[in-house]
């Protein structure tokens, strides 16, 4: 059997070493990649930037010549342009010598990630304007940052990466303004959960800019002098010195034509990871799948999902009963000194939904009391009939992503509120008090 793989990041190589460690020499694998670098660490990009991280060889987790080792062929600066479904067939662009290479497959895995959303005024070329999607990206932008010339940093987005760009940002101690389109940052998560972020940022002097939309890039030259936005109070210019474009991603799959795609472009895929055509699998950032909370499509591009995503093509091809996967949504966040994290529904979208629901938000304390003063706020989204946890949300100092991951698995063993208060947790002062947080959020649900 020979098998092709579009992509050689999380899902594609997780894909491929899972299969080769299945088939061993029953199986030909042969990647495409169109960057340099395969296997890396992407979520790891903005611990780089902010040089937490110090070198970014320390995100690669394998190289070419060592896949190739175990049997795997792998074929970087290589671009799949264009695949037949019927005819099972790829056309492959060589970047380094522009040969046009035609390849077949038995099976395809489609790992081709998503890239940095290019809209107006976004979609040029520009000296001082940066996106963070690579390796490549993000040394050049911390390149820039170290230099004492670029004093004010403008970062355009305030999702999950733009917050992390924001904070990189200040480790060079430099001026920072945030824009965001959206009435609130982290948009995703609950408003009570976001103004403490919000919070935070203006404790750590960031401009924060809502509201807002930036209208045009004033060029000197190549280089990007000042942005235009639009507020409520009309056009205003912001002077720049470096500007990020963090408004979001898309999914790699314009090179694909007669395949089932959702509305941002993702490839819809079943619990299998197969999409609409046969012998065809999709994985990470360029796919999308049903939550197992709401049981519609939810775009999740996480490493997490990717690495699970892609082990499940891996097993289902070399003939193995895949481990059980629900998308239920799990994804965290450090800001400064505030942590935050969601699994599930929020109440926001449970609503939009049209799901019967209840909600309960405590602020508790991380640890015993005469412990540590540092406190957690968690909000806890359950079904108003049920009692099931729909999603969980907190924001805090001291033990907050562990909280929400008890709460990830009463999301995905369909705990009720009664059920998850009692659960016998761990206890020692230095963790929780004698009732953790999240038992108590559980507990206070009316």
């Amino acid at each position: 059997m020979k098998v092709i793989v579009i992509g050689g990041v999380a899902a594609g190589m997780s894909a491929a070493s899972k299969l080769k460690r299945n088939l061993r020499d029953d199986v030909e694998i042969v990647v495409y990649e169109k960057g340099g670098v395969v296997s890396y660490g992407a979520c790891g990009l903005p611990f780089f930037v902010s040089d937490r991280i110090k070198q970014a060889d320390e995100l690669i987790a394998r190289r070419p010549e060592e896949f190739a080792k175990s049997g795997i062929d792998v074929r970087i600066y290589h671009q799949v342009t264009t695949v037949n479904f019927d005819k099972k067939q790829l056309t492959i662009v060589n970047q380094k010598t522009g040969e046009i290479i035609k390849d077949t497959y038995d099976k395809l895995i489609i790992g081709s990630g998503a890239s940095v959303k290019k809209i107006p005024p976004f979609d040029i070329e520009l000296e001082n304007l940066y996106q963070i999607r690579d390796i490549e990206d993000a040394s050049k932008f911390k390149e820039a940052l170290k230099q004492s010339k670029n004093r004010r940093v403008v970062v355009v987005g305030a999702g999950f990466i733009g917050l992390e760009i924001v904070d990189a940002c200040c480790k060079y101690q430099k001026e920072v303004i945030l824009i965001e389109a959206a009435d609130r940052i982290l948009n995703s998560m609950d408003r009570e959960i976001t103004d403490l972020l919000a919070q935070e940022l203006d404790k750590q002097h960031i401009c924060v800019k809502t509201n807002t939309r930036v209208s045009r890039l004033v060029k000197q030259g190549q280089m990007i002098s000042a942005v235009e936005i639009e507020t409520a109070q009309g056009i205003e210019t912001i002077q720049a010195d470096l500007v990020v474009n963090c408004v979001g991603i898309v999914p790699n799959t314009d090179f694909l034509t007669g395949i089932e795609k959702a509305e941002n472009g993702a490839l819809i895929v079943n619990e299998r990871m197969e999409t609409s055509v046969l012998d065809v699998y999709a994985a990470g950032d360029c796919s999308i799948m049903k939550s197992s909370v709401s049981g519609v499509l939810s775009y999740a591009p996480l490493g997490t999902n990717a690495n699970k995503q892609g082990r499940i093509i891996g097993d289902i091809l070399g003939g193995k009963q895949p481990k059980p996967f629900k998308l239920i949504n799990s994804v965290a966040l450090r800001l400064f000194s505030l942590d935050a994290a969601k699994t599930g529904l929020s109440e926001q979208e449970a609503k939009q939904l049209g799901i019967p629901y209840r909600t309960n938000l405590i602020t508790g304390n991380s640890y015993a009391s005469y412990y540590g003063t540092e406190q957690v706020t968690i909000k806890v989204i359950y079904h108003a009939q049920s009692r099931k946890i729909l999603g969980a949300q907190a924001v805090g100092q001291g033990i907050v992503v562990p909280r929400v991951n008890y709460y990830a698995v009463a999301v995905y063993t369909g705990l009720t509120v009664e059920e998850f208060g009692f659960l016998d947790l761990c206890y020692s002062p230095p963790f929780s008090g004698v009732w953790d947080a999240a038992l108590i959020a559980s507990n206070t649900a009316k």
